[in-house]
């Protein structure tokens, strides 16, 4: 699945990541930071108001705390938004899916661990498989376990954080196990609903397209 060794020059979908700071965004978890204004008397609870930054002109983003935990990821980005130039990418931000350990009532059931492991082509036959979960076999890069991929688990990293963020690539996916990736990933994301494929949406430019404006003859 993995190549014997890595390019640490580049960054590429499938690539799998050690030690990303995963947030658990709960709102009853989260805690808003405020600001001790010194130039007021406070009463034994403070008033505080809330602690801000500006990111990109945008003055409006509070600074919070929220639980975390160091988790193993793979890069979703497409490859081509990833190239480096310059030493830098040109995306503000690239993303990322978090691994987990498989489930115990998977593991448990033999039939659907062995559907897991296969991680079928969701675009064949009547049984995609489990289209949000990608497996990822144990590997000593990997602390020796199993993980799989949820898609469903997502976090975004802004580019400027490459090249640094070479130091923690660990693996690199074969080509044609990086488009087994790929195809399952879209399909997590972007497979249409029954509803909609029974409105006919499949192809839904043909036929919606406005016609073409000419200048008037003169």
């Amino acid at each position: 699945m993995f190549v014997p060794v890595a390019d640490m020059t580049c960054l590429r979908q499938g690539d799998i990541l050690d030690g990303v700071p995963f947030p658990r965004l709960s709102s009853a978890e989260t805690r808003v930071l405020g600001r001790l204004p010194v130039d007021l008397s406070q009463p034994t609870v403070p008033q505080l108001p809330a602690h801000t930054d500006t990111h990109r002109d945008d003055p409006r983003w509070l600074v919070a705390q929220v639980p975390v935990r160091l988790s193993y990821c793979a890069v979703i980005s497409q490859c081509c938004d990833l190239e480096p130039r310059n030493q830098r990418i040109t995306l503000p931000a690239f993303a990322l899916a978090r691994l987990i350990p498989i489930p115990a009532q998977i593991m448990e059931d033999a039939q659907r661990f062995s559907s897991l492991k296969s991680n079928k082509d969701p675009r064949v036959g009547s049984d995609p498989g489990y289209v949000n979960l990608f497996y990822v076999p144990a590997l000593p890069e990997l602390n020796g376990k199993e993980w799989i991929v949820d898609f469903n688990q997502t976090v975004s990293i802004p580019g400027k954080e490459f090249p640094s963020i070479l130091r923690s690539k660990k693996l690199q996916m074969e080509d044609d196990w990086r488009v087994k990736f790929k195809i399952k990933l879209a399909t997590c994301l972007a497979r249409l609903t029954d509803e909609e494929r029974a409105a006919g949406l499949e192809q839904p430019w043909v036929g919606k397209q406005k016609p073409m404006e000419f200048p008037p003859n003169k």
